[in-house]
């Protein structure tokens, strides 16, 4: 995968507390009219004809990540959410591992490796049990 810069989101108006959870994506400086959700965009790659996005609501105490597929033409093909109430998962650093590969560091020493395939997204460890880790890691402390 290749790290880019072409996303942003639009600024919301108002006091925080009243957002919308999505946010209008920017691509390359102009307004696309697709919206995402989150607030933040901490990570942006493209591979082949497909983008993947990692954004945030930059939110204390309680951030939580979502990992976007979009299609050339910015429609959401797969989207996964990582984060639990009353916890954290703060996204740290990334690097390409891979041509469809992507290695996501967050923080208390989860990483994720992401695998964009077909329209899908894949990690190791699974989405789902990420968070049961990383739970598990807390509980034994």
């Amino acid at each position: 995968m290749k790290e880019i810069s072409s996303f942003s989101f639009k600024p919301q108006p108002g006091p925080y507390e009243t957002w919308s959870l999505c946010s209008e994506l920017i691509m390359d400086g102009k307004r696309t009219g697709k919206y995402a959700p989150g607030f933040v965009i901490g990570a942006q790659y493209a591979y082949k004809d497909l983008y993947l996005i990692v954004t945030s609501w930059n939110c204390p105490y309680e951030e939580s990540q979502e990992f976007i597929l979009l299609s050339n033409d910015l429609t959401v093909l797969c989207k996964k959410h990582i984060g639990h109430i009353y916890s954290t998962i703060l996204l740290e650093g990334h690097e390409p591992v891979a041509e469809d590969q992507v290695l996501f560091h967050c923080n208390d020493d989860i990483d994720i490796l992401v695998t964009a395939k077909s329209g899908l997204l894949h990690s190791s460890p699974p989405f789902f049990t990420t968070q049961k880790i990383r739970r598990e890691i807390v509980t034994a402390v």
